[in-house]
């Protein structure tokens, strides 16, 4: 039998998804035009090295003002993409916005309750190069899909100075392309070189770790060096990508 701790455990967890799939439901009620459609950003959540401590009750309080904010910028169309990791890292979950600029999207991410207060910080990137016609409306408001997360990340032989340079990475662009046309990626793109850190692109895999581990090391950038992923359990709205891998119960 079930102890109350992790009853109420399993019921905040179950919030939190029903948020992030809500979420979801309200983000495709306004496409702006494409002469006026703004730029997607990736943002990634992460638990601070020495976050400050909080009682029960100020840290349920900060959870519900996080959710609310959530949802104020999906009610804003702010927000088209959101979910939570689902292994245990500094890595807690993933926003995509839409804005204007990178100031924009930043300013919009520090007005998180939870950032604001040092529970979590911000790490914003992009413009994300991707196509927007891979987002969708989710099929229902509460379902939940798996998915694989990859971090495309700047390898031991990533030198952007080197002649030629850009033509090493166009079979990356075709290996992703393969990837989509089979079934395997649901969402993929890079960052601008100039972005900050060693991440040049994300792509969202619908099959397990496993096969995706597998598939990723077929990339012939990776095999040359060039770049190396990082692959993490994501979650996120059933039916806003391609869809993944039922939710294990």
């Amino acid at each position: 039998m079930r102890s109350v701790a992790t009853v109420k455990t399993v019921l905040v967890k179950t919030a939190i998804l029903l948020v992030f799939a809500t979420i979801a439901s309200f983000a495709f009620t306004q496409t702006p035009s494409e002469a006026t459609a703004p730029k997607y950003f990736f943002v990634l959540l992460k638990r601070p090295q020495n976050p400050p401590q909080l009682s029960k009750e100020a840290t349920e309080k900060l959870q519900e003002e996080h959710m609310a904010n959530i949802r104020t910028m999906h009610a804003e169309h702010k927000l088209v993409i959101a979910g939570p990791f689902t292994d245990d890292t500094s890595l807690r979950g993933v926003f995509v916005l839409r804005a204007e600029s990178l100031s924009q999207v930043q300013e919009f991410a520090n007005g998180d309750p939870a950032i604001k207060a040092g529970r979590l910080a911000a790490e914003v990137h992009g413009p994300w190069a991707i196509d927007s016609d891979a987002i969708h409306p989710p099929s229902t408001p509460e379902g939940m899909e798996q998915y694989t997360l990859v971090f495309m990340k700047k390898g031991e032989k990533w030198n952007p100075a080197q002649p030629g340079f850009m033509d090493t990475l166009k079979p990356h662009g075709a290996f992703v392309q393969q990837m989509i046309e089979q079934g395997k990626i649901a969402i993929a793109g890079h960052f601008p070189f100039k972005d900050p850190g060693d991440l040049h692109g994300v792509a969202i895999f619908r099959v397990g770790g496993d096969d995706t581990a597998k598939l990723v090391q077929d990339d012939p950038t990776v095999k040359a060096g060039l770049l190396k992923p990082e692959i993490h359990p994501w979650i996120t709205g059933k039916g806003v990508l391609a869809p993944g891998q039922a939710m294990q119960q």
